[in-house]
């Protein structure tokens, strides 16, 4: 039989083998009666002294004394004997095992505990297991998952994970709202002519239901152009195509101070204006053309055309490429004292002049300095005319070209006041070397000029400038000639439906009159639009020019006034009508003339 112990099996199991020793030995203990639990039953006698009671002595640190007596201990004079030195026998299994071995190697199993031992007797009362040994459990034991009874053999006990918890949501309050009420001026609430008492939509009671309204939407603003063409979109360029027909009567279709006659006309144009839609550089055209047809008066009959077209090229944000090309188709009066040579003929016809430019330029800036460098070329093609004696008159030997180049440097000041200084310089050239009076007119001519543009307001914007011009000329019989130059324009915005223009301009002009270097142009725009109604539109142009002969006693005043009405019928089609007066005063005799004109027509647009 294996000795077991009498307090409680102590097993140390240091591999899978010891664990199933132990379980083998346990059965054989629990047959066993426990004697740890106190001496046998004795019934009392009435002499019989009590038994002696255990006293324990004081223990210090070093010797902590016997311990207390437990139930391993015999009671009584027997346990007092000492007993013989003890020798642990190994159990059958044991013998078994180390005769045999069951395959694990390194593992030495600890001996069992037994009764009589040193170690025994040393046991605490708390490895003392009153109880009988549990049935033999075979394999590896279950993992612990309670640690609330496990023995951690000094090492600390694991804490739990705290899990996190959401915060408990305060309970709404068991008050009750109070009722809804509707508004004291909802729709339908009050009787009708009543006049309910003031109240404030937009600050409710607190018992007060809020009707849910959507929000007005805010009132569209009001076009400012209501009858403007909306323009045909090709591609990302936009067209605004129109086509106008007119009738009239002029007064004086050749501009004749004799021999005046008057005739009815009709007149035609045809227009596109073009604009691109691009984010990036732009491309702008505006083209028309038209003939006068003069029923009375066929030699008045003459072409009217004019043309600009502009690009711009953005190669960066501050490097710029501007192109422009402008054409001119215009016809020369009769009376014009160009064509004035004491008594020598007339000219009877209209002779043609075509004006054709270009121009490219670079534009960099420099933070708030902006600099530009342009190239122009502007060719005059003039077309003959037909004396009063049937000869021909060779104007077209008159052709020449003007090669300039342009400077010009502004400053930022602000977004409104853009100082600037330009300076241009130019050389006209003639297709002949000698005109048809054998003057050479070949010329080279520098003008300078300073001025700003400014923008007071978003009512009051335009440009001014000052400067000099002046032009020498190779023939020695064509005087040197100057002259102080003032150029500017100005856009003024009185009303939404009032806007005033003024524009004034210097220019140093050609001439083929004999002895004469040129004129001195300087030329006044006045003019004033007005919208009297969304459809009606009412206008008054003012214009004064004053040529100047350079070398000849010859002056020149030309007066113009006009008057004009446009009523809209709607986007595509315009009733136009206008009224034109204009006088011709020159120092010449016979130069003179007075003109009337008057036109009706109708203009398709898209």
């Amino acid at each position: 039989m294996p000795v077991c112990s009498k307090g409680r099996l102590k097993v140390v199991a240091t591999s899978a083998a010891a664990m199933l020793v132990a379980a083998a030995n346990a059965p054989a203990c629990a047959q066993e009666a426990p004697t740890d639990i106190g001496p046998p039953y004795v019934p009392a006698q009435d002499n019989a002294a009590p038994p002696p009671r255990y006293v324990a002595p004081p223990a210090d640190e070093e010797n902590p004394g016997p311990a207390a007596p437990n139930a391993g201990a015999a009671q009584g004079p027997a346990a007092q004997a000492p007993a013989a030195p003890y020798e642990p026998q190994p159990s059958p299994d044991q013998q078994i095992i180390d005769q045999e071995g069951l395959g694990l190697h390194g593992t030495d199993l600890p001996p069992l505990e037994t009764q009589g031992s040193p170690a025994a007797e040393n046991q605490a009362p708390s490895d003392v297991n009153p109880l009988a040994a549990p049935e033999p459990q075979y394999g590896l034991p279950a993992p612990i998952t309670d640690t609330s009874d496990y023995t951690n053999y000094g090492k600390a006990r694991p804490k739990k994970p705290k899990l996190y918890h959401l915060p408990k949501l305060q309970q709404p309050g068991a008050l009750k709202l109070p009722p809804l009420e509707t508004y004291k001026t909802a729709p339908d609430t009050q009787p009708r002519g009543s006049n309910p008492p003031y109240y404030d939509p937009a600050d409710p009671g607190p018992s007060t239901a809020v009707i849910p309204t959507l929000p007005r939407p805010a009132p569209a603003k009001p076009d400012p152009t209501p009858f403007a063409p909306v323009g045909i979109d090709v591609g990302s360029l936009r067209l605004y195509p129109y086509v106008e027909a007119d009738g009239g009567y002029d007064t004086n279709p050749n501009r004749l101070a004799q021999q005046v006659q008057a005739s009815p006309f009709v007149y035609g144009e045809t227009g596109l204006k073009l604009e691109s839609l691009w984010s990036q550089n732009s491309f702008t055209a505006d083209l028309r053309g038209g003939y006068y047809d003069y029923f009375e008066v066929p030699a008045a009959n003459r072409p009217d055309a004019a043309g600009t077209i502009t690009g711009r090229v953005d190669v960066t944000r501050q490097t710029q490429i501007n192109l422009i090309g402008t054409f001119d188709i215009e016809t020369q009066q009769p009376g014009s004292p160009i064509f004035a040579i004491p008594n020598s003929v007339f000219i009877t016809n209209r002779p043609l002049v075509v004006t054709l430019g270009q121009s490219a330029g670079v534009t960099e800036e420099f933070n708030r300095l902006a600099v530009s460098l342009t190239g122009a070329f502007t060719g005059y093609i003039f077309g003959n005319a037909t004396q009063s004696d049937g000869t021909e008159l060779l104007l077209s030997q008159d052709d020449y070209n003007d090669y300039a180049a342009i400077a010009k440097a502004g400053y930022e000041i602000t977004p409104g006041l853009i100082p600037f200084i330009q300076v241009t310089g130019d050389a006209r050239r003639y297709a002949d070397y000698l005109d048809v009076y054998g003057f050479a007119r070949n010329s080279n001519g520098v003008a300078f000029e300073a001025g700003t543009t400014f923008e007071f307001t978003r009512l009051l914007t335009g440009q001014i400038g000052a400067g000099y011009a002046e032009r020498v000329y190779v023939d020695p019989r064509l005087p040197f000639f100057d002259a102080p130059t003032v150029d500017g324009k100005l856009n003024y915005a009185v009303t939404p439906l009032t806007t005033i223009n003024l524009n004034v301009a210097t220019f140093l002009s050609e001439t083929t009159l004999a002895f004469a270097s040129g004129a001195v142009s300087r030329s006044v725009g006045l003019g004033v639009t007005h919208s009297l109604l969304p459809d009606v539109t009412l206008s008054a142009n003012f214009t004064y020019q004053n040529n100047v002969y350079d070398g000849q006693p010859v002056t020149e005043n030309l007066y113009t006034g006009t008057l004009k009405a446009e009523y809209d019928l709607n986007r595509n089609m315009v009733l136009t009508g206008s009224y034109a007066h204009s006088w011709f005063e020159s120092t010449e005799p016979g130069e003179n003339f007075v003109d009337d004109t008057v036109m009706l027509g109708l203009r398709l647009q898209d």
